[in-house]
Formats: structure tokens, C-alpha cells, sequence
């Protein structure tokens, strides 16, 4: 199993505390953002990588490679990062849809144990859902009585929805020819600029994606200033 990890975005509304860094290093608690997240994929006993970098991408490549061996980690450029999303960043890495493999963007700080819940052998694929009731910005599930993802976006009715998709999620290698066609229509249907759960939507239409709750594990993804903030309280021990 490897993990995918989408890196490459400005994080134009940290600007302000992340001197023009990516965010993704900027730091939450000892570590860095993505140094932490690589360190929880090898507790969980993940050791193989795929970055997708694109803004200061060296800088970025250059840190990744302080606690990644040129071996366990292969780099992805997007070149268009300022005119695109995660969506055609995941798209970019099809050629490496060749194994299960975990997902989630480089902003999301979480505890390993979070990925104790997915990484195990499952028939399904999974979506890591924060049971809650959303507010219209979250991006939202609505899941059915055995727990399949029927719908996933930002624009579902908050009613409807079972919780918060939080970003992170494993793909098994049975349907990623699918997957990687959900995608390529996505592209095809001028969604570069979209998040990748548009592509995820489509793909719910046709295999089963199960809704694998958090069990209250502290999982933040960080957007904003005060999101910052409330992570360095909340992995202060990280």
C-alpha cells in the first residue's frame, strides 16, 4: 500500500503566518504539517509515497526528503497549480494506480491511529466520515443503511447527510480502472478546477465506497489562521 498525497495548491489564505511557504510545512507542533503525516503513514506501516508538488515544488521536494528516502517516495509535478485543484492533481497520478493506496491532501493534520481504521484488509473501499451535523461548506456523505457512500459533495443538503468526508481515504486496487475512468470524465467534463470528491461522486455511482466512522479521533484540516491555531492546541504533543 502507498499513500497519495496532494501538495501542490499556494495555501493563499496562510500567506499571512506561513512567510510564503507551502503550507504544508508549516509547522504543527515539532514537525511540520506533511512531515507529521508521513511519520503517521509509517506507524500505520505505510512506507511507499507519491507527492504531488507544485507551488516553490523544489522547496517542498527538498523537505519531503529530509524523512523520505529517494526510494520510498516518487514526485508528481503539477504544473498548472494555480489554475487547478485536487482533482486534476489526483488525475496526474493515474500511472500510479497500481496498489491499494491511501489519500488525503498535505494540509490535514490527524493522529496515525486514524489510519489504523482503513489500512487493515477490507472488500470495500473506504471513506473516513465524521459523524456530525455539517455545516453547507463541509464537504458531506449521504451513506445508506449498510454504510455505502451515495452521494458525496459540498453542495448536498445538510439534512440528507450523514457527516463530514475529512480528506482522507483508501482506494483498493479492484477499482481503480474505474476510478482512474471517473477521473478522465471529470477532466473531460472541464472539472480541473474542481475538488477530487467530484470525481468520487461519480465513482460512488458505480462500486461500493464504505463510510468508516472517525470514532472521535482528532483529524483538522488547515485552511485558515484560526484552523492553524486550533491544531497547534489540539497536536501540541505531536
Amino acid at each position: 500500500m502507498k499513500a497519495i498525497i496532494l501538495a501542490a495548491g499556494m495555501g493563499k489564505r496562510l500567506q499571512d503566518v506561513s512567510g510564503g511557504l507551502p503550507k504544508s510545512i508549516i509547522k504543527v507542533g515539532e514537525k511540520s504539517i506533511i512531515h507529521n503525516q508521513i511519520e503517521s503513514c509509517k506507524k500505520a506501516g505505510i512506507d511507499k509515497f507519491v507527492f504531488v508538488v507544485g507551488y516553490k515544488g523544489k522547496q517542498l521536494q527538498e523537505h519531503i526528503l529530509e524523512v523520505c528516502t529517494t526510494e520510498e517516495a516518487v514526485f508528481v509535478e503539477n504544473p498548472v497549480y494555480d489554475t487547478t485543484n485536487t482533482l486534476y492533481s489526483l488525475y496526474l497520478c493515474r500511472e500510479h494506480f497500481d496498489e491499494d493506496f491511501i489519500y488525503f491532501n498535505g494540509d490535514v493534520m490527524f493522529q496515525s491511529k486514524l489510519l489504523d481504521l482503513i489500512v487493515k484488509p477490507s472488500s470495500h473501499s473506504q471513506l473516513l466520515l465524521e459523524t456530525k451535523s455539517c455545516a453547507e461548506e463541509e464537504v458531506k456523505m449521504v451513506v445508506d443503511e449498510n454504510n455505502r457512500v451515495v452521494e458525496i459533495g459540498k453542495e448536498l443538503p445538510v439534512s440528507r447527510c450523514a457527516g463530514e468526508f475529512i480528506g482522507i481515504a483508501k482506494f483498493n486496487q479492484d477499482i481503480l480502472p474505474e476510478f482512474q475512468k471517473a477521473l478522465e470524465q471529470s477532466i473531460a467534463m472541464n472539472q480541473e478546477n474542481n475538488y477530487f470528491e467530484f470525481a468520487v461522486d461519480i465513482l460512488a455511482k458505480n462500486v461500493f465506497l464504505e463510510a468508516v466512522p472517525t470514532q472521535g479521533i482528532p483529524c483538522l484540516e488547515i485552511d485558515f489562521p484560526e484552523d492553524l491555531q486550533m491544531a497547534r492546541e489540539m497536536f501540541k504533543k505531536e
